[in-house]
């Protein structure tokens, strides 16, 4: 009798067993996935909130963290837009100028009109402005570029005519900051504070909305709380503005007597790429201060001719122009009364 050999059935159970492991065990693999994946995923998003934030010290320490453990991320757009960003308010400009160069879109086009206005190239900066296709940014370029040069009615009236809705967060802070800035060199006190609450308003974490706060609290002779914003503030956290911030921390060690303090930021000015010239400018300030006047004009000069920044060029010129008037005068005086 033949025998009809029949395929042994698997029981459902022992199949719902398998399907049960099955997912498990991608369950695990998802877990083991996302826990390794984990500190990429933590960092990536503290390096997007210090960019959101300003944070220049949190966004370095995030790059360097990228770059020692996570190359590729740099491949992410908004990751190497982070580090051009990063680089153009850190100073490293000849590191960043041939990159910005070869883009064609107006936020890297305005990128290296920034460069060249922190640069001190004025004419190179205008060139950019000419190819900006967007009005509300051309319109804060140029506006921009008329504060830059002490237009100052100029940059006002244009960078009025921009509407607030034309512009992102960040360009509505460089917008309110120089407006600000514009209305204190006009000695337009409450239009200047005006200005800098609308930028803090946006963005309180902003380097320039700090630095500002320190510029009107100087302006208006509030030497403590220029002193108590001095200490919250350092190159570290502007770094494109490292010099003008240690440039007016010694000048307000000096009216304040701190000297430890001036002393200290004279060190910091050392390691900057324009440090001798300020030095010299500061020594030619506190000589001015003591009566010195000739030594004042002697130092006072000698710091133009190294190359001052632009931000305390007209000063410096200005200073010097008095301490020599003094001299005339201290001259005119001793021919008179024939005193030495």
């Amino acid at each position: 009798m033949e025998r009809t050999l029949k395929r042994k059935k698997i029981p459902h159970r022992n199949k719902r067993k398998q399907r049960v492991l099955q997912i498990l065990l991608s369950g695990i693999l998802i877990l083991l996935l996302l826990l390794a994946g984990l500190p990429y995923f933590q960092h990536v998003g503290a390096y997007r909130g210090a960019v959101d934030r300003y944070d220049f010290a949190a966004l370095t320490q995030e790059l360097a963290w990228i770059e020692k453990n996570a190359a590729w991320l740099k491949k992410l757009p908004f990751i190497a837009e982070g580090e051009l960003w990063l680089k153009l308010n850190q100073g490293e400009y000849e590191a960043i100028e041939p990159e910005l160069v070869h883009h064609e879109d107006d936020g890297h086009r305005f990128w290296l009109f920034q460069l060249y206005l922190l640069k001190d190239r004025p004419d190179e900066a205008e060139k950019v402005i000419a190819v900006l296709d967007n009005p509300a940014l051309q319109k804060l370029a140029q506006g921009m570029l008329w504060g830059n040069g002490e237009e100052h009615e100029k940059a006002v009236n244009t960078l009025l005519s921009i509407s607030e809705g034309d512009l992102n967060s960040e360009d509505r802070v460089l917008k309110n900051i120089a407006l600000s800035r514009s209305y204190l060199a006009l000695g337009k006190l409450e239009q200047a504070q005006k200005s800098w609450q609308m930028a803090a308003e946006i963005s309180s974490t902003h380097p320039l909305v700090s630095e500002t706060e320190y510029d009107l609290a100087l302006f208006t002779g509030q030497w403590g709380k220029a002193k108590e914003l001095s200490s919250q503030s350092s190159p570290v956290q502007a770094t494109s503005y490292g010099e003008q911030v240690l440039v007016k921390k010694a000048l307000l060690a000096l009216v304040i007597g701190d000297r430890e303090g001036y002393e200290n930021t004279l060190k910091a000015l050392e390691a900057k790429e324009n440090g001798e010239a300020c030095i010299q400018y500061l020594t030619g300030v506190k000589a001015y201060e003591r009566g010195e006047f000739a030594q004042a004009a002697e130092y006072l000069d000698g710091a133009i001719q190294m190359g001052l920044p632009g931000f305390i060029k007209k000063d410096a010129a200005q200073a010097m122009a008095q301490a020599k008037e003094r001299i005339e005068a201290e001259g005119a005086l001793q021919a008179i009364t024939g005193k030495r």
